[in-house]
């Protein structure tokens, strides 16, 4: 197999799954809701452990849909742009594509044994990204519209049951003045409790990433700031994160009783999958490569830190999926 093939069998295949005779012997034993939720906490595809409150959340959402024979609801909440940090920016890259693949292959068994099958929304934050780290819209757009056209390529090999979309969060909002109103009044409350009751230590984490997100010279020129001002802006990073993850549309539209929250690393309520099978890299803050190995191909998403150090050694493939209009793919890096 040569990365051609092995990118074209990502696109065509990830989401179609043919039950073994274990799966079969499986699903006549426990029943439709425990096949599924052996199948979402498959060591295979999860890199934590499942807490109990992730458990009880991901069984009730699962009820809920089986016994009404609906389509399950999975939503992934993620910061909706490219890191500016990275050569690909501000678009999607092959970090994406194989996310994309990834999580299509994780879910492929449900909708091979439940007929009314699922939907999978990635839910885009990227309203408040120029608020937060200075990024321009003009960049969270390009983003948007990049990862929409992403989807499109694989649509065509989705199972009907199995439905995959972006959508931003901002969008849930009719009025925007109800929500700007809401947000404003969130930030209040937790510039409060960051000067007063937060934990140093999720202070200093939290710091520590706003600033690595921010761009000084993005949407506004803060180049010029002073080392205060800079502080105050770095400070303020984690203030505008949770004032806008607690936006009422934002929390029903992803912690629903009937919602399954997938994520990259632990967060709560949440299953822990990473992004590729040996990666946990954010693919929106990565960049994807393809690693040869004896068996065959790896997808890898590298950091920041991982790709400065993997300037060299790779070889490049031009075009491998010429279908694939979209800038950051006329090529791809193997290593």
């Amino acid at each position: 197999m040569n990365p051609q093939e092995y990118l074209r069998s990502e696109l065509t295949t990830a989401a179609h799954y043919t039950l073994s005779d274990s799966d079969t012997a499986l699903l006549a034993k426990v029943g439709t809701e425990e096949f599924i939720y052996s199948k979402l906490t498959s060591k295979k595809f999860r890199k934590w452990k499942v807490d109990d409150l992730s458990e009880k959340q991901v069984r009730q959402a699962i009820r809920l849909a089986v016994a009404e024979n609906k389509p399950l609801q999975f939503r992934y909440p993620f910061g909706g742009y490219k890191l500016w940090r990275m050569p690909s920016s501000p678009e999607v890259d092959w970090a994406e594509f194989f996310s994309v693949a990834y999580y299509c292959r994780y879910l492929a068994p449900i909708v091979a044994v439940y007929e009314p099958g699922l939907e999978l929304k990635f839910a885009s934050d990227d309203m408040i990204i120029e608020r937060m780290d200075n990024i321009p819209t003009v960049d969270t757009d390009a983003y948007f519209h990049s990862f929409q056209k992403l989807l499109g390529y694989f649509r065509p090999y989705f199972p009907e049951n199995m439905k995959v979309d972006i959508i931003r969060i901002a969008d849930l909002y009719a009025d925007k003045e109800a929500m700007e109103a809401e947000l404003a009044q969130n930030i209040e409350k937790f510039r409060t409790e960051y000067q007063t009751t937060v934990d140093e230590n999720k202070k200093a984490k939290m710091y520590q990433t706003s600033e690595l997100n921010v761009r000084w010279d993005g949407a506004k020129d803060l180049t010029t700031l002073s080392d205060d001002e800079k502080r105050a802006v770095i400070e303020m990073g984690p203030v505008y994160h949770d004032a806008y993850c607690s936006l009422s549309k934002r929390r029903d539209f992803n912690r629903g009783d009937d919602k399954i929250v997938i994520f990259t690393t632990p967060i709560p309520n949440a299953l822990a999958v990473g992004t590729t099978k040996g990666t946990v890299t954010k693919y929106w803050t990565g960049f994807g490569v393809l690693q040869m190995r004896e068996s065959g191909f790896a997808a890898k998403i590298l950091s920041p830190t991982q790709l400065a150090d993997a300037e060299t050694g790779f070889e490049v493939v031009v075009k491998p999926l010429p279908e694939l209009d979209l800038v950051n793919f006329e090529n791809l890096r193997v290593y």
